[in-house]
């Protein structure tokens, strides 16, 4: 017999002995409540009705092997989702929750059916294997649940979340729905006039939707699920057109609840910092008394074999807006599932969302940092902002005033020198460089002076820029000089063109100049993309220049002319204040590494450039002094006198109270927050 043929029938992948076993071991555990398989096909249960593909042989087959398997239910819900191809385990995220999170979800449950009577309708709109639903099950009882349901798109994850879901409700069929298929095109039924569901609204959902980004859908599903939430009534939420899966799985979820149900969801942390996640924020603020968000102290995530920060939120469906508890979970379960349901949640931090500062709405990630550095940076902003010493970035400098850099395809071509030429003349009007094999010279009419990359300006805030960016109209190439015709053939002959030949087809040459054109990336303050909070290999954060030059896609630019005013602002980046800023509200790349995005810096406080009197002067001075200075790691910096007085001359202009026992507290607290990520 061979067991590819069933495996096909039943639409289980991979074809293999591993996919087989589990598929075994989840009939045994069914058919000890169905008896036979014969009995088992007549049950109403959408997750088994391709096991009438089966002939008499296979049939017979499988109840032989059924005798022979030891494996667990318990054992396939971890197991199932290794199997899966590594192209669909990253297509539907089949990453399923942790012990730990699994743990978390029941006793938050049990604690929160201890005070209520009745019975529940308990679901997964994102199933997997079952786990959050069968150790939750298996804690409350059976007898608590009314109805049990989850949809899950693969259909050996789903028999395997069947077969626990029977198991832990003890036979109980009738109260079970385990639907393959797409929760998307499932949920919207519910509600729908003219649509037939299995499923039924939720008082409670545990769940842990999938997170692929959103670029590696298909392009008409992407539209297809957008759709759908607006249908749902979710528009005004969406803030833009590209979004992520996982906050509109979340809308789903807000659809299927109960008013007064209980929402405890896996989330990745980039839905609380990033653009993408500010609508389900908003709804979660507006329709949820949010009562707690939970971290895991001991690893990143909550998700098994993911690397990506995530989060547990624990919400009710409803309009009380009670503070919420921002936990840190160690081996404390049971005392944490205890504090939430009971309110007793004064021994944890506890901060008020619906009553964030602009600047901290950003990123609530930052309510898990130290309570001491975000109390003082809270405390700095606010003087300032009462003092007008500090305003919001786009109302000082403008919605436009920054811009990203330009984006190359093919560097080793675009810019000059590279790693095949190097200049070894420069004048007003010209640029002559050297090859393997020759020299050519190239207009400046056709070059732009650029910052390449940060690493190359990381000791002296002063960048010297001797890099070139070639900007070529789009003219056909037998029009422009000689000696660029040739530079143009070798960086097709050589292959470093050969992104942008790939891009961008016939004109692939011009495609720098047309971003220079439209984004007009030239300025004289320029913001790092990223940065290691390590600053092991950088002493400065942000540059400056003397000339108006432009800069590649590693920076932000900010678009102000003025000397005085970006000096001061230069100043302002430069600082330790500043620094603590991105610590506390910089959206993590990794450990240590982080950012700020366009849209943040408008969002932030910043200096006001537009104040003037002799703190400006003081401040001035200050980063005139140590512009072309080599400066040390920046962490090194911390006490060192020329630190100490730009600190304190910031502090200082922003007019705080006691100036340089906050500049010294800050050095403290943040010398305390490198040590604990070194």
């Amino acid at each position: 017999m061979r067991i590819s043929d069933i495996l096909k029938k039943l639409d289980i992948e991979p074809i293999n002995e591993e996919s087989f076993q589990i598929l075994i071991a989840s009939l045994k555990t069914i058919l000890k409540y169905a008896g036979d398989i014969e009995s088992l096909m007549e049950w109403d249960a959408p997750v088994i009705t391709n096991f009438n593909k089966l002939n008499s042989d296979e049939i017979k087959f499988i109840k032989s092997e059924v005798q022979k398997t030891n494996l667990s239910i318990r054992e396939c819900q971890t197991r199932v989702q290794k199997i899966v191809p590594q192209e669909k385990r990253k297509k539907f995220a089949v990453y399923y929750t942790i012990k730990q999170g699994t743990n978390l979800m029941a006793s938050i449950v049990e604690e929160y059916l201890s005070s209520r009577d009745g019975k529940i309708v308990l679901a997964d709109p994102f199933l997997g294997s079952g786990s959050t639903l069968t150790t939750t099950i298996e804690r409350v009882g059976a007898e608590r649940i009314e109805k049990v349901w989850g949809i899950e798109p693969l259909p050996l994850p789903a028999l395997v979340a069947y077969a626990s879901l029977i198991h832990s409700m003890n036979g109980k069929k009738d109260a079970i729905t385990v639907i393959v298929g797409d929760a998307f095109e499932e949920i919207p039924k519910v509600s729908s006039p003219f649509m037939q569901s299995k499923l039924s609204k939720a008082d409670i959902i545990l769940t842990n939707p999938p997170f692929t980004r959103w670029k590696y859908l298909e392009r008409n599903y992407r539209e297809n699920i957008l759709s759908v939430a607006e249908r749902l009534g979710y528009k005004k939420y969406i803030t833009r057109r590209e979004v992520s899966l996982q906050t509109l799985s979340m809308f789903l979820c807000d659809h299927i609840l109960n008013s007064g149900g209980l929402l405890i969801s896996v989330l990745p942390a980039s839905t609380f910092y990033t653009i993408y996640g500010k609508g389900y924020k908003s709804l979660l603020r507006e329709r949820y008394d949010i009562i707690a968000m939970i971290e895991c102290r001991s690893r990143a995530s909550f998700s098994e074999d993911s690397g990506f920060k995530e989060i547990i939120i624990v919400a009710i469906k409803g309009s009380n807006k009670r503070p919420t508890a921002i936990i840190g979970l160690d081996n404390n379960i049971e005392e944490v599932a205890k504090d939430i349901t009971s309110s007793n949640i004064m021994h944890h931090d506890i901060v008020d969302l619906h009553s964030l500062p602009r600047f901290l709405d950003i990123n609530w990630l930052a309510l898990f940092e130290e309570n001491r550095v975000r109390d003082l940076i809270i405390d700095i902003f606010n003087q300032g902002l009462k003092n007008g010493t500090l305003g919001y970035w786009s109302e000082i400098l403008g919605k436009d005033s920054i811009v990203r850099g330009v984006e190359i395809y093919g560097p080793e071509f675009f810019f000059i020198p590279n790693r095949y030429w190097n200049i070894i003349e420069e004048q007003d009007n010209f640029i002559k460089m050297r090859g393997k094999d020759r020299e050519l010279i190239i207009n400046r009419d056709f070059l732009v002076r650029t910052l390449r990359k940060p690493s190359l300006y990381s000791h002296k805030i002063e960048a010297d820029v001797r890099t070139f960016m070639l900007s070529i109209p789009q003219v056909e190439i037998e029009d422009l000089p000689h000696d660029l015709k040739e530079y143009i053939r070798w960086g097709s002959d050589s292959g470093t063109a050969k992104p942008a030949m790939d891009a961008y087809g016939r004109f692939w040459y011009s495609h720098v100049h047309r971003q220079i054109k439209t984004k007009e990336p030239f300025g004289h303050v320029f913001i790092p993309d990223k940065v290691d909070l390590l600053f092991k290999n950088r002493g400065v954060f942000a540059n400056y220049t003397k000339e108006r030059v432009a800069a590649s896609k590693n920076f932000y630019i900010v678009k102000d002319e003025d000397e005085a005013r970006t000096k001061i602002l230069i100043g302002w980046l430069s600082s330790t204040i500043f620094i603590s800023v991105l610590v506390l509200l910089g959206r993590k790349i990794s450990e240590t590494w982080t950012r700020f995005l366009e849209n943040d810096y408008l969002e932030l406080p910043v200096i006001n450039l537009n104040k003037e009197d002799e703190t400006m002067s003081e401040v001035i001075g200050k980063v005139d002094r140590i512009l072309t200075k080599h400066l040390p790691p920046l962490w090194e910096q911390l006490g060192e006198e020329y630190r100490y007085e730009l600190d304190l001359a910031i502090a200082r202009f922003i007019g705080l109270e006691n100036p340089e026992r906050v500049v010294e507290n800050l050095y403290q607290l943040l010398s305390n927050r490198l040590y604990k990520i070194q």
